[in-house]
């Protein structure tokens, strides 16, 4: 397994994965501009499976899609994912969230709160 490229961030958001096998919804539990952790008991994944996601960011109500993003690891709890390619407005809005968590997470500041409202899946 090569090193990650970026610090992955923490994070508790709610994301769509759509795959051959069908959609289910899992939690986003960790980001980079490179990938993302998904917490979801069970998936119906497999290492090299191309996915697109749905992932609730924080910076906006409506989700970013995320296609194609290839599964590169699994477990009982879930699996990683790492972005192929992005198009410059995706990039442009993972990275910008990305950069306010890691300064959310690494500053003093205990009050700083990067968030919206719950997202519902229609």
């Amino acid at each position: 397994m090569s090193k990650r490229k970026n610090t992955r961030v923490e994070m508790n958001r709610p994301i769509e994965v759509q795959g051959p096998r069908g959609n289910s919804h899992g939690v986003v539990q960790d980001f980079s501009p490179g990938g993302c952790r998904i917490q979801q008991a069970e998936a119906k994944v497999h290492c090299g499976m191309r996915l697109t996601l749905r992932i609730a960011l924080p910076d906006r109500r409506e989700p970013i899609e995320i296609k194609p993003a290839v599964v590169t690891w699994t477990s009982n709890a879930g699996f990683g994912v790492e972005f192929l390619a992005l198009s410059q407005e995706a990039r442009a809005r993972v990275k910008l969230v990305y950069d306010l968590l890691l300064e959310a997470q690494t500053t003093t500041e205990t009050e700083r709160v990067i968030s919206l409202p719950s997202v519902v899946w229609k």
